[in-house]
């Protein structure tokens, strides 16, 4: 299954199948050839990196290089992007991916953290071979076959078991303002 060939600006992709290239044993500068200081300092990486072993650095600054090399890409496919990285380098990256789809560029994040997926992709699909299951809603509760639901989805979607209608907020500061409605 080409990546590339699906629908969306910035996807998610639920996928065992998936092999990312091989950088082990490289130099980070033989990894960033294009404009490779700004595309280091866009995903928030120094000069000095350039000279560091790919194998040396750390998960997180492992994809920071990863995604700093595939800059120039149309179409810019990530594995498993989300190792190594804390909720707020999540955060980080979720903004810059949104101005690099500005861009005219596409995202593939082929993972199975829905962090990095909610409220930030366009689809999510699951694949293994062919295309298993595919929307454009996180909070679409068979997509909890294929992956762990982020925590204010799973709110939602008990609350809604037991009988509390909740939007489908995407921020959580929206989510307890409504709560609190609803209590009052």
């Amino acid at each position: 299954m080409e990546l590339s060939g699906l629908e969306g600006n910035i996807i998610g992709v639920i996928s065992e199948d998936y092999k990312n290239e091989d950088y082990c044993g490289k130099v980070v500068k033989d990894i960033v050839l294009k404009k490779a200081s700004d595309a280091l300092k866009m995903v928030g990486l120094g000069e000095n990196t350039l000279e560091c072993n790919f194998d040396d650095l750390s998960h997180g600054n492992q994809n920071r290089v990863i995604l700093a090399s595939k800059l120039q890409d149309k179409c810019i496919i990530l594995n498993n992007f989300s190792i190594g990285l804390t909720n707020k380098d999540i955060d980080f990256f979720k903004k810059l991916f949104k101005r690099i789809s500005g861009y005219g560029r596409k995202i593939v994040l082929v993972d199975i953290n829905s962090n990095l997926f909610f409220n930030l992709v366009d689809k999510v699909y699951v694949l293994s071979n062919e295309i298993l299951y595919e929307t454009s809603d996180m909070f679409d509760k068979s997509l909890s076959k294929y992956i762990d639901l982020p925590k204010i989805v799973e709110f939602t979607n008990k609350s809604e078991n037991k009988g509390i209608k909740i939007n489908h907020y995407k921020e959580l500061d929206e989510l307890l303002k409504a709560i609190y409605r609803i209590k009052s």
